[in-house]
Protein backbone atom coordinates (compact mmCIF):
# COMPACT_ATOMS: atom_id res chain seq x y z
CA UNK A 1 0.00 0.00 0.00
CA UNK A 2 1.25 3.50 -0.80
CA UNK A 3 2.67 5.48 2.12
CA UNK A 4 0.31 8.35 1.29
CA UNK A 5 -2.70 6.07 1.74
CA UNK A 6 -1.30 4.64 4.97
CA UNK A 7 -0.71 8.17 6.22
CA UNK A 8 -4.26 9.09 5.27
CA UNK A 9 -5.63 6.08 7.13
CA UNK A 10 -3.74 7.18 10.23
CA UNK A 11 -4.22 10.94 10.11
CA UNK A 12 -6.56 11.86 7.25
CA UNK A 13 -9.48 9.88 8.62
CA UNK A 14 -9.09 11.70 11.91
CA UNK A 15 -9.32 15.00 10.05
CA UNK A 16 -12.50 13.86 8.33
CA UNK A 17 -14.00 12.70 11.62
CA UNK A 18 -13.14 16.09 13.12
CA UNK A 19 -14.70 17.91 10.15
CA UNK A 20 -17.92 15.91 10.50
CA UNK A 21 -18.00 16.43 14.27
CA UNK A 22 -17.54 20.19 13.85
CA UNK A 23 -20.25 20.29 11.19
CA UNK A 24 -22.75 18.56 13.46
CA UNK A 25 -21.93 20.24 16.78
CA UNK A 26 -21.50 23.77 15.46
CA UNK A 27 -24.43 23.49 13.05
CA UNK A 28 -22.43 24.73 10.08
CA UNK A 29 -23.73 25.00 6.53
CA UNK A 30 -23.44 22.03 4.20
CA UNK A 31 -21.06 24.12 2.08
CA UNK A 32 -18.62 24.25 5.02
CA UNK A 33 -18.68 20.46 5.25
CA UNK A 34 -18.07 20.04 1.52
CA UNK A 35 -15.21 22.55 1.42
CA UNK A 36 -13.50 21.12 4.50
CA UNK A 37 -13.78 17.58 3.13
CA UNK A 38 -12.48 18.76 -0.23
CA UNK A 39 -9.35 20.20 1.38
CA UNK A 40 -8.53 16.89 3.09
CA UNK A 41 -9.34 14.71 0.08
CA UNK A 42 -7.45 16.93 -2.37
CA UNK A 43 -4.42 16.75 -0.09
CA UNK A 44 -4.65 12.97 -0.36
CA UNK A 45 -4.88 13.31 -4.15
CA UNK A 46 -1.74 15.45 -4.30
CA UNK A 47 0.18 13.02 -2.11
CA UNK A 48 -0.87 10.01 -4.20
CA UNK A 49 0.09 11.70 -7.48
CA UNK A 50 3.50 12.69 -6.09
CA UNK A 51 4.15 9.23 -4.68
CA UNK A 52 3.13 7.47 -7.90
CA UNK A 53 5.47 9.66 -9.96
CA UNK A 54 8.36 9.14 -7.55
CA UNK A 55 7.76 5.37 -7.43
CA UNK A 56 7.80 5.30 -11.24
CA UNK A 57 11.04 7.29 -11.18
CA UNK A 58 12.61 4.81 -8.74
CA UNK A 59 11.53 1.90 -10.93
CA UNK A 60 13.16 3.50 -13.97
CA UNK A 61 16.38 4.22 -12.04
CA UNK A 62 16.66 0.58 -10.97
CA UNK A 63 15.55 -1.08 -14.20
CA UNK A 64 18.05 -3.14 -16.18
CA UNK A 65 16.91 -1.59 -19.46
CA UNK A 66 17.60 1.90 -18.14
CA UNK A 67 21.08 0.91 -16.98
CA UNK A 68 21.90 -0.30 -20.49
CA UNK A 69 20.69 2.84 -22.25
CA UNK A 70 20.89 5.81 -19.85
CA UNK A 71 23.24 7.27 -17.26
CA UNK A 72 21.98 9.13 -14.19
CA UNK A 73 22.89 12.81 -14.21
CA UNK A 74 21.12 14.12 -11.12
CA UNK A 75 17.83 14.25 -9.25
CA UNK A 76 15.77 17.46 -9.35
CA UNK A 77 12.68 18.73 -7.56
CA UNK A 78 9.68 19.66 -9.71
CA UNK A 79 6.16 20.96 -9.34
CA UNK A 80 3.07 20.43 -11.47
CA UNK A 81 -0.25 22.21 -11.15
CA UNK A 82 -3.13 19.71 -11.12
CA UNK A 83 -6.82 19.86 -10.32
CA UNK A 84 -5.86 18.75 -6.80
CA UNK A 85 -3.52 21.74 -6.47
CA UNK A 86 0.25 22.03 -6.75
CA UNK A 87 2.00 18.64 -6.69
CA UNK A 88 5.68 18.58 -5.65
CA UNK A 89 7.81 15.57 -6.57
CA UNK A 90 11.39 14.53 -7.33
CA UNK A 91 12.53 13.23 -10.71
CA UNK A 92 15.77 11.90 -12.15
CA UNK A 93 17.58 13.51 -15.08
CA UNK A 94 19.10 10.95 -17.48
CA UNK A 95 21.68 11.10 -20.27
CA UNK A 96 21.58 8.60 -23.17
CA UNK A 97 24.74 6.49 -23.40
CA UNK A 98 24.55 6.38 -27.19
CA UNK A 99 24.10 10.11 -27.57
CA UNK A 100 20.95 12.18 -27.79
CA UNK A 101 18.91 14.54 -25.66
CA UNK A 102 18.94 14.38 -21.89
CA UNK A 103 15.51 13.90 -20.37
CA UNK A 104 13.38 13.16 -17.35
CA UNK A 105 12.17 9.68 -18.23
CA UNK A 106 9.39 9.62 -15.66
CA UNK A 107 7.86 12.77 -17.17
CA UNK A 108 8.04 11.24 -20.63
CA UNK A 109 6.40 8.06 -19.36
CA UNK A 110 3.63 10.04 -17.63
CA UNK A 111 2.94 12.20 -20.69
CA UNK A 112 4.41 15.38 -19.18
CA UNK A 113 6.17 17.51 -21.80
CA UNK A 114 9.59 19.03 -20.98
CA UNK A 115 8.31 22.52 -20.19
CA UNK A 116 4.89 21.62 -18.80
CA UNK A 117 4.06 23.17 -15.46
CA UNK A 118 0.34 22.43 -15.74
CA UNK A 119 -1.24 18.99 -16.08
CA UNK A 120 -3.60 18.16 -18.93
CA UNK A 121 -6.64 17.99 -16.63
CA UNK A 122 -6.11 21.63 -15.66
CA UNK A 123 -5.76 22.63 -19.31
CA UNK A 124 -9.03 20.87 -20.16
CA UNK A 125 -10.80 22.60 -17.27
CA UNK A 126 -9.36 25.97 -18.29
CA UNK A 127 -10.49 25.62 -21.90
CA UNK A 128 -13.99 24.52 -20.88
CA UNK A 129 -14.31 27.41 -18.44
CA UNK A 130 -12.87 29.96 -20.89
CA UNK A 131 -15.57 29.09 -23.44
CA UNK A 132 -18.20 30.06 -20.87
CA UNK A 133 -16.64 33.05 -19.13
CA UNK A 134 -13.21 34.67 -19.56
CA UNK A 135 -9.53 33.78 -19.51
CA UNK A 136 -9.15 35.48 -16.12
CA UNK A 137 -12.07 33.65 -14.50
CA UNK A 138 -10.94 30.36 -16.01
CA UNK A 139 -7.51 30.82 -14.46
CA UNK A 140 -8.99 31.21 -10.98
CA UNK A 141 -11.27 28.18 -11.14
CA UNK A 142 -9.34 25.39 -12.82
CA UNK A 143 -7.10 24.18 -9.98
CA UNK A 144 -7.56 23.91 -6.25
CA UNK A 145 -5.88 26.64 -4.19
CA UNK A 146 -3.91 27.91 -7.22
CA UNK A 147 -4.46 30.31 -10.11
CA UNK A 148 -3.38 30.42 -13.73
CA UNK A 149 -2.70 33.78 -15.29
CA UNK A 150 -5.04 35.14 -17.95
CA UNK A 151 -2.15 34.97 -20.43
CA UNK A 152 -1.45 31.30 -19.60
CA UNK A 153 -5.08 30.33 -20.21
CA UNK A 154 -5.17 32.32 -23.46
CA UNK A 155 -1.98 30.60 -24.64
CA UNK A 156 -3.47 27.15 -24.01
CA UNK A 157 -6.67 28.07 -25.84
CA UNK A 158 -4.74 29.42 -28.83
CA UNK A 159 -2.65 26.24 -28.99
CA UNK A 160 -5.74 24.14 -29.74
CA UNK A 161 -5.60 22.70 -33.22
CA UNK A 162 -9.02 22.70 -34.84
CA UNK A 163 -9.45 19.84 -37.29
CA UNK A 164 -12.34 19.26 -39.64
CA UNK A 165 -14.75 16.48 -38.77
CA UNK A 166 -14.45 13.40 -41.00
CA UNK A 167 -16.57 13.36 -44.13
CA UNK A 168 -19.90 11.59 -43.59
CA UNK A 169 -19.66 9.61 -46.82
CA UNK A 170 -16.95 8.44 -49.19
CA UNK A 171 -19.39 8.27 -52.09
CA UNK A 172 -20.99 11.28 -53.72
CA UNK A 173 -24.73 11.69 -53.22
CA UNK A 174 -27.38 13.01 -55.57
CA UNK A 175 -30.05 15.19 -53.95
CA UNK A 176 -32.89 17.19 -55.43
CA UNK A 177 -32.45 20.19 -53.11
CA UNK A 178 -29.44 21.20 -51.03
CA UNK A 179 -30.03 23.83 -48.36
CA UNK A 180 -27.34 26.34 -47.39
CA UNK A 181 -28.02 28.71 -44.50
CA UNK A 182 -25.68 31.36 -43.15
CA UNK A 183 -25.48 33.72 -40.20
CA UNK A 184 -22.97 35.68 -38.15
CA UNK A 185 -22.55 36.64 -34.51
CA UNK A 186 -21.01 39.50 -32.56
CA UNK A 187 -18.55 38.41 -29.88
CA UNK A 188 -16.89 40.66 -27.29
CA UNK A 189 -13.14 40.02 -27.34
CA UNK A 190 -11.00 39.64 -24.24
CA UNK A 191 -8.00 41.16 -26.03
CA UNK A 192 -8.09 43.92 -28.61
CA UNK A 193 -5.87 44.66 -31.58
CA UNK A 194 -5.49 43.85 -35.25
CA UNK A 195 -8.14 45.03 -37.70
CA UNK A 196 -10.77 47.70 -37.08
CA UNK A 197 -13.31 45.31 -35.56
CA UNK A 198 -10.77 43.80 -33.18
CA UNK A 199 -9.55 47.23 -32.14
CA UNK A 200 -13.16 47.99 -31.23
CA UNK A 201 -13.18 44.87 -29.06
CA UNK A 202 -15.54 42.77 -31.17
CA UNK A 203 -15.32 39.86 -33.57
CA UNK A 204 -17.92 38.68 -36.07
CA UNK A 205 -17.54 34.91 -36.52
CA UNK A 206 -19.50 33.46 -39.40
CA UNK A 207 -21.57 30.27 -39.47
CA UNK A 208 -22.75 28.29 -42.47
CA UNK A 209 -24.68 25.06 -42.25
CA UNK A 210 -25.52 22.86 -45.16
CA UNK A 211 -28.15 20.11 -45.11
CA UNK A 212 -30.61 18.08 -47.15
CA UNK A 213 -33.76 19.21 -45.37
CA UNK A 214 -35.67 17.67 -42.46
CA UNK A 215 -34.87 14.06 -41.62
CA UNK A 216 -38.35 12.56 -41.25
CA UNK A 217 -37.06 9.34 -39.69
CA UNK A 218 -35.25 11.12 -36.83
CA UNK A 219 -37.58 14.08 -36.28
CA UNK A 220 -40.47 14.32 -33.83
CA UNK A 221 -43.43 16.68 -33.48
CA UNK A 222 -41.43 18.79 -31.03
CA UNK A 223 -38.00 18.62 -32.57
CA UNK A 224 -36.89 18.62 -36.19
CA UNK A 225 -33.57 17.00 -37.09
CA UNK A 226 -31.64 18.08 -40.17
CA UNK A 227 -30.51 15.41 -42.59
CA UNK A 228 -26.77 15.08 -43.26
CA UNK A 229 -26.05 18.48 -41.74
CA UNK A 230 -22.54 19.92 -41.96
CA UNK A 231 -21.41 23.04 -40.10
CA UNK A 232 -18.74 25.52 -41.12
CA UNK A 233 -17.75 28.45 -38.98
CA UNK A 234 -15.15 30.61 -37.37
CA UNK A 235 -13.41 33.94 -37.67
CA UNK A 236 -12.83 33.49 -41.41
CA UNK A 237 -12.72 35.87 -44.29
CA UNK A 238 -15.96 35.38 -46.23
CA UNK A 239 -14.12 34.19 -49.33
CA UNK A 240 -12.18 31.53 -47.40
CA UNK A 241 -15.32 30.27 -45.69
CA UNK A 242 -17.30 29.90 -48.90
CA UNK A 243 -14.37 28.14 -50.56
CA UNK A 244 -14.53 25.51 -47.79
CA UNK A 245 -18.26 25.12 -48.36
CA UNK A 246 -17.79 24.81 -52.12
CA UNK A 247 -15.04 22.21 -51.66
CA UNK A 248 -17.29 20.13 -49.39
CA UNK A 249 -20.15 20.24 -51.89
CA UNK A 250 -17.81 19.18 -54.68
CA UNK A 251 -16.53 16.24 -52.60
CA UNK A 252 -19.92 15.03 -51.35
CA UNK A 253 -22.52 15.72 -54.03
CA UNK A 254 -23.09 14.92 -57.68
CA UNK A 255 -23.50 18.08 -59.70
CA UNK A 256 -26.31 18.08 -62.23
CA UNK A 257 -25.15 18.40 -65.80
Amino acid sequence: MYNSIQHFNEFGLRKIEKVIETFVTEKKDLADLVLDLQETLFELGRNIVAEVLEDMDDYIRNSADRKKRYEIVRKDPSTLLTSFGLVAYSRTYFKPKAGGHRKYLVDELAGISPHDRVSADVVINAIEEATQSSYRKAGTKVAYDSDLSKQAVMKKVHEIEIVDAPLPSTEKRAVRVLYIEADEDHVALQNKGGDRQRKAGISMPKLVYLHEGIDADKSTDKRHVLKNVRYFGGDFKSEDLWLKVAQYIDEQYIEES
